[in-house]
């Protein structure tokens, strides 16, 4: 009972953060409060699972090496989910609107063609890996703790994936059918994600994935505000 309270409590801390920031940064503007909120997120999702896995959890460090494969089970899914991607853009694109995608994303310079791109590589390379650590490893690990192992665990650490997405796609003016269809696909892309984790063990095989599919998701976004 003990071990399950503290994986509640590591649930809540590290899972809660990147909604609340969402909510903060919204309401802070667009000035350096909000740039502060967003980079003390960052460190605090990197910083309080790490720190939980050495002391409380007396794990040791490692790189998560792939030791049982898994690279083209990740890049078959990755490419799957980016094509389901772009043909929802194809078919439901026209309904979005764009104006106010681009008044939420204006305030922190991303209508700036090469402010986009290095933000597109920025999320790609780093944010995504971040994701994986958070959400899969950490969060996938102390799911199981909690509800208990494969099924279980990937659906709630699929769930508290998708919250902070919705609220960011809300700010962002999404229509409420738009942000329902998104939040469907981010949980099943994020239950996917947990899969691969499951399954393999490493982060970085979801991590092949989800930066396959956030090609797409980018490439989707510079349709829209370009």
């Amino acid at each position: 009972m003990e071990e399950r309270r503290r994986a509640l409590l590591a649930i809540v801390l590290v899972g809660a953060a990147p909604t609340v920031s969402t909510i903060l940064s919204y309401g802070a503007g667009d000035g350096s409060i909000s740039q502060a909120i967003f980079m003390l997120t960052k460190l605090w999702l990197f910083c309080v699972p790490l720190i939980w896995f050495l002391k409380i959890d007396a794990g040791t460090l490692s790189w998560s090496k792939p030791e049982q494969g898994g690279y083209a089970m990740s890049v078959g899914l990755g490419i799957g989910m980016s094509i389901v991607i772009l043909l929802a853009w194809f078919l439901l694109g026209d309904a979005i609107d764009a104006k106010l995608l681009s008044d939420a994303l204006e305030p922190v310079g991303l209508l700036d063609p090469q402010v986009y791109l290095l933000a597109t590589v920025y999320w790609i390379v780093v944010n995504s890996l971040l994701e994986e650590y958070v959400f899969r490893w950490f969060l996938v690990t102390k799911s199981e703790v909690l509800v208990g192992t494969g099924t279980p665990a990937i659906i709630l650490s699929a769930l508290i994936f998708v919250v902070h997405h919705t609220v960011a796609l809300a700010i962002f003016g999404f229509p409420w059918w738009a942000n329902l269809l998104s939040s469907i696909a981010l949980f099943i892309g994020g239950a996917i994600f947990s899969w691969l984790y499951v399954r393999y063990r490493s982060v970085w095989i979801p991590y092949i994935a989800h930066a396959i599919c956030d090609v797409a998701v980018f490439a989707v976004g510079a349709s829209i505000v370009f």
